[in-house]
């Protein structure tokens, strides 16, 4: 109780010293209010996703030695043919070695799919921003004894607005 004595008296003293110091506070209409716009820009994550194609080298495991065989057969015939004793048998195995090898050659170049296509999702975060016009507070003009004035708030005043008039002596 003794608190709530204290509190009217003090805002009773307040009121009494803002009407001695001249101020006072009036109703007056609010002739026209202009919002205020800022821009904000907002942080917006969005994943994109693409399709990637690389290549990967099949296993030889599924090649055939018929290409070798062949081609060591014919190098071997036809080394063999040339020279006589020991140089025979040299040209032979010479003509042998040869033809594996081309043969081998022969039936790499003809298996197609060494390398197989392989598609794989590659995918990344880019940021981009979102801007909008918000309204950041208000343009008021009022009318106050004939006069338009001019000020600012944060919220739309409606019709009406309470102003605080000061009066203030000349010296």
């Amino acid at each position: 109780m003794l608190a709530r004595t204290a509190t009217v008296a003090l805002f009773t003293l307040a009121a009494g010293l803002a009407q001695a110091a001249g101020v006072h506070y009036q109703t007056v209409p609010v002739v026209e209010v202009e919002p205020n716009y800022s821009v904000t820009r907002t942080p917006v994550d969005r994943t994109v996703c693409w399709d990637e194609t690389s290549y990967q080298r099949t296993a030889d495991s599924r090649r055939s030695a018929t290409p070798t065989v062949v081609g060591a057969i014919i190098g071997g015939v036809i080394g063999n043919q040339f020279g006589g004793g020991n140089g025979k048998k040299a040209a032979t195995v010479a003509g042998a070695a040869l033809g594996g090898s081309i043969g081998r050659d022969a039936g790499r170049a003809r298996q197609p799919g060494r390398y197989l296509p392989v598609t794989e999702e590659r995918c990344t975060v880019q940021r981009d921003y979102e801007e909008r016009s918000v309204i950041s507070g208000y343009r008021v003009s009022y009318l106050y004894e004939g006069q338009v004035h001019q000020t600012t708030m944060r919220d739309h005043p409606g019709d009406q607005m309470r102003v605080r008039v000061s009066i203030t002596p000349a010296p």
